[in-house]
């Protein structure tokens, strides 16, 4: 296979001639040039022995790579191009596709990216000038395109037959596209995209393509007759595919984000972000990912619960005012940041709730630090970098903390609070009221109701009620206890009310949250 190097660099075109893996491959130089318009007419009087494969920069003197490429496919249309390209210029790069270049490599490279590529058009002899997928380009760009009005997206995209179908958006994505160039792997998205069309043709459902600058946007069209569940299934059964397809065949992997289903091509934006959103998932689970935003969703659930169950026992350990529980409960997050493997951004909005809910707890016994406190810890918080020294910080604030709820519990208001909660904790079962607190209180009703509202903003009521969701959430999660069963075990008199007011607390019914 013949090979033809245009670069105004001769050290570039110098350091391509000298590879010595064009012997292997079987390939040979048979000439190269410092600029556009020398290549075109060196190319141009050489048509009986013309190369197979043209090698070339874009930004050069006299003719760029761009004007090259369409000349010379003009005279040679079966001649493969491979750009060289910095790293800014992709929407620059995106022209060369549309003239049908086989792939483009940014610079600086390594010996085996180009290499490889060259191989892999040896192998294959792609055909990438597609009409199709030039077309499927602007049509997506123009579909994401943020500042232009509705109306005026869909009018210049001509109606095509799939705009009005409903679609699930698939972002495509190399794994730390970020570093590849500094690794030596190969970096293809057209590679990727001809893989992704393979795949396709697999499957009945239309299609349209898209390269990112890190990948690949595939928007998959399903009929409306489609059950969801079945859609769920089969655009994770596509992801697989690609994954397995791309597998040994490419130097790098790729993870996908599949977004819930668009009621038609308009929604696309919203598809990219939540696949975008997906994606951000792989930091934990790794290379080779699939995360479909349905499954995010409930992830995220999952951690908002695990979330206010932590804030919650940080409240208790608090009033409590044990100050080696607060170490144990410490120990515990570290361990837990630890294994799970969390980011330094995600640890610190954990200590961020933390600072938040002993804030809170303050305020339920008279105690407002002030604005200047508060901007002080939570800037220590954001300054720390090792684990160790912010888990040692935090322990320090948090005994802080401790120890001045304990000053206010000795107050007269902060008792009562703290005789209401133990009052609730321990009888939250029985049919208890206000007046029974006061009554065992030997206090004023009318002051006493006063009293819980402004030191919680709630009521007694309201206090009560958290409290036996609270503890429903318990049993519903670790019993087999029936949803109807459970209200009456935590002192709820009407199954029908408990789960209107379940719902109203935790978004979901008690069924839901069971399952």
């Amino acid at each position: 296979m013949k090979l033809f190097i245009v670069d105004d660099e001769k050290a570039v075109r110098d350091y391509i001639v000298s590879l010595t893996a064009w012997n292997s491959l079987g390939c040979k130089i048979v000439g190269q040039a410092a600029d556009g318009w020398e290549a075109y007419e060196t190319i141009s009087g050489t048509k009986v022995d013309a190369p197979d494969v043209l090698i070339t920069d874009i930004r050069m003197p006299y003719m760029d790579g761009i004007e090259l490429t369409r000349r010379i496919l003009e005279d040679f249309p079966d001649m493969k191009v491979i750009f060289l390209t910095a790293h800014g210029e992709f929407e620059y790069a995106k022209q060369a596709v549309k003239l049908g270049a086989a792939d483009f490599i940014t610079k600086p490279f390594h010996e085996n990216e180009l290499v490889d590529r060259v191989k892999w058009i040896r192998d294959h002899r792609l055909d990438r000038r597609r009409p199709e997928w030039v077309q499927q380009e602007e049509w997506i760009r123009a579909l994401l395109t943020p500042l232009m009005p509705e109306r005026e997206k869909l009018d210049s995209l001509g109606h095509p037959e799939a705009m009005n179908q409903p679609a699930v958006f698939l972002f495509v994505e190399i794994d730390n596209s970020g570093i590849l160039d500094d690794t030596g792997k190969p970096f293809s998205n057209l590679a990727l995209r001809e893989i992704i069309a393979d795949v396709m043709t697999l499957y009945p459902h239309p299609y349209w393509s898209a390269l990112s600058q890190s990948g690949v946007y595939l928007v998959l069209f399903i009929p409306p007759a489609v059950p969801k569940e079945q859609l769920a299934h089969e655009a994770m059964e596509i992801a697989r595919h690609i994954l397995d397809a791309i597998h040994g065949s490419l130097g790098f992997s790729v993870s996908i984000g599949i977004s819930e289903l668009l009621s038609s091509a308009a929604e696309l934006r919203r598809g990219l972000e939540e696949a975008k959103s997906c994606l951000d998932y792989r930091m934990l689970i790794g290379r080779n990912s699939i995360v479909a935003y349905s499954s995010m969703l409930s992830m995220q659930e999952q951690k908002r619960e695990q979330s206010e169950l932590k804030r919650s026992e940080l409240a208790d350990l608090l009033r409590k005012g044990d100050e080696a529980l607060i170490s144990d409960y410490l120990r515990t997050m570290n361990r837990t940041f630890m294994l799970e493997g969390i980011s330094k951004t995600r640890i610190q909005e954990a200590c961020m709730e933390m600072v938040e809910t002993a804030g809170q707890t303050l305020h339920s016994f008279g105690i407002q630090p002030s604005p200047e406190e508060t901007i002080a810890v939570r800037k220590s918080v954001l300054s720390f970098t090792i684990l160790s020294d912010l888990m040692t910080y935090m322990e320090q604030f948090l005994k802080r903390t401790t120890a001045l709820v304990g000053s206010a519990r000795q107050s007269t208001s902060a008792n009562y609070i703290d005789a209401a909660i133990k009052f609730i904790e321990s009888r939250y079962m029985e049919d208890i009221t206000l007046q029974m607190l006061a009554d065992e209180l030997f206090v004023n009703y009318s002051y006493l109701s006063r009293l819980i509202k402004k030191e919680t903003g709630r009521n007694f009521r309201d206090l009560l009620w958290e409290h036996r969701i609270d503890i429903a959430k318990t049993k519903l999660a670790t019993t087999n206890l029936k949803h109807y069963e459970v209200a009456y075990a935590v002192g709820f008199k009407d199954a029908a009310h408990f789960s209107q007011l379940f719902k109203k607390m935790t978004g979901k019914t008690p069924k839901d949250y069971k399952a």
